[in-house]
């Protein structure tokens, strides 16, 4: 078997492989071999065809299995020849078997880029802790007993800032309906009939409540509302839109008392008493995964100093789109619309592309150091692994692994396992120091 070389920048090999005839023709004799024990041909008993025969009547089928089993044989075997350390094959344009049964294959393939190890089992890092206080308690006890309150309705008074007003309107903008100029706008921004408003800055728009706060029950009010020009709604930015308003009633908000009788309903056994230290054991519980997960990453920030390798374009392309999904997704959930994800589009793929390069960077040199101290992934850790996945994404454990089986992504989730357990290796070893984090309550 003769290998050419030529690497390329960016951890890329380009091969050429040329196999000789004798080591194919033994490849599709194996071929033939297996195809003429089952073969049905007319005047031969089944798996008593000659394989002259087989080989003439299966020629192409023969050829495109000698052909797949040789090209993953010869690159495995050039790479152990030639003392390279494969990631992965990124294309094979060329496998072509000649008349006298010799083989060329070109394949262009991921070489693991080569680097020498930092320290990884003395590493100092810091990491923010969170102290849970009893104001941080009480908040989520507030928070916990708010669906619980009544509302009673006001009388005697005019509309404050922090009731709830019972109203109609009409928006319009230029004179035509806001429903026409803004037809994805909420709802709520359109006309609406008999709509619970709260009041509070930060109803619809900026000056929506103070607009209509000291009115009182069944007085008209119009005013117009400059809209500010980062507003999620793009049609609406910059514009003024006109409302013509008319209060039904006003209600005021009365939470019930903090008493054992709302512990129970909140968590039925509870008293007050046993729920606030539920909540702080749920709170502390929760700080403490927060500290360990900021530990790993400062841990992996901690090892990428001053660490620099090739990294495969590829790689970096896939975990790119990975990270940029997981940007808009987390986009959406607050609230961004889809025009003002689509305008961040730039600045989100720049970010996406630094993480990636981090992201890459990382799982190498923890493989690197999963191979030196000889982690790997056991079934029992694969199944576990492939048990969360099955939780997860509620896909039936047999399914997801004949699906995962015929995706042959079974190697990556294995890749996986012994990335988190050569950084459990580090966390372990390190020094970490818990630095003060500013009590935030967790609703």
């Amino acid at each position: 078997m003769k290998v050419a070389l030529d690497r390329k920048p960016n951890c890329i090999i380009d091969l050429t492989i040329e196999l000789p005839p004798d080591r194919v023709a033994k490849e599709i004799g194996l071929v033939a071999g297996q195809f003429q024990k089952h073969a049905r041909i007319p005047g031969y008993r089944p798996g008593k065809a000659p394989a002259a025969v087989i080989e003439k009547r299966y020629a192409r089928e023969i050829e495109e299995e000698v052909r797949e089993n040789l090209i993953g044989e010869a690159i495995r075997e050039s790479a152990k020849k030639e003392g390279l350390k494969l990631h992965g094959v990124r294309d094979v344009p060329e496998a072509h078997i000649a008349g006298d049964k010799s083989m060329r294959i070109r394949a262009t393939v991921v070489e693991i880029p080569q680097f020498s190890l930092p320290d990884y089992k003395s590493l100092s890092v810091s990491a923010p802790k969170r102290a849970v206080t009893d104001a941080d308690v009480e908040s989520f006890l507030e928070y916990l007993r708010e669906p619980h309150s009544k509302f009673d309705p006001v009388t005697g008074r005019p509309l404050a800032m922090g009731d709830y007003a019972v109203a109609s309107y009409e928006a319009s903008v230029d004179g035509k309906p806001l429903a026409e100029t803004a037809p994805k706008a909420p709802a709520q921004l359109k006309s609406r009939r008999n709509a619970w408003i709260l009041m509070s800055e930060g109803t619809l728009f900026p000056g929506f409540a103070k607009a209509i706060e000291g009115m009182e029950p069944e007085q008209q009010r119009s005013f117009e509302l400059d809209v500010p020009e980062n507003f999620p709604v793009p049609e609406l930015r910059g514009k003024k839109v006109a409302y013509s308003l008319t209060l039904h009633g006003i209600n005021t908000k009365v939470p019930p008392a903090l008493d054992d009788e709302l512990a129970n309903r909140i968590e039925p056994g509870s008293t007050l008493d046993s729920l606030r230290k539920k909540i702080r054991e749920r709170h502390e519980e929760s700080a403490e995964a927060q500290f360990k997960s900021a530990v790993r990453k400062a841990v992996i920030e901690k090892l990428l100093e001053g660490f620099a390798c090739e990294l495969p374009e590829d790689l970096v392309h896939l975990e790119t789109k990975s990270i940029v999904k997981d940007i808009v997704m987390e986009s959406q959930a607050r609230g961004l619309s889809d025009e003002d994800i689509k305008e961040q589009t730039g600045k989100i793929v720049e970010t996406a592309e630094g993480g990636a390069k981090d992201r890459v960077r990382a799982n190498f040199l923890l493989l690197r150091i999963a191979e030196k101290e000889g982690l790997d992934a056991s079934e029992a850790e694969l199944h576990e692994a492939l048990l969360d996945m099955s939780r997860e994404y509620n896909i039936p454990l047999k399914k997801l692994v004949k699906d995962i089986g015929r995706s042959g992504s079974i190697g990556r989730i294995r890749e996986q396992i012994r990335i988190s357990k050569a950084l459990d290796l580090a966390v372990a070893n390190a020094t970490v120091a818990a630095t003060a984090e500013p009590s935030t309550p967790n609703t």
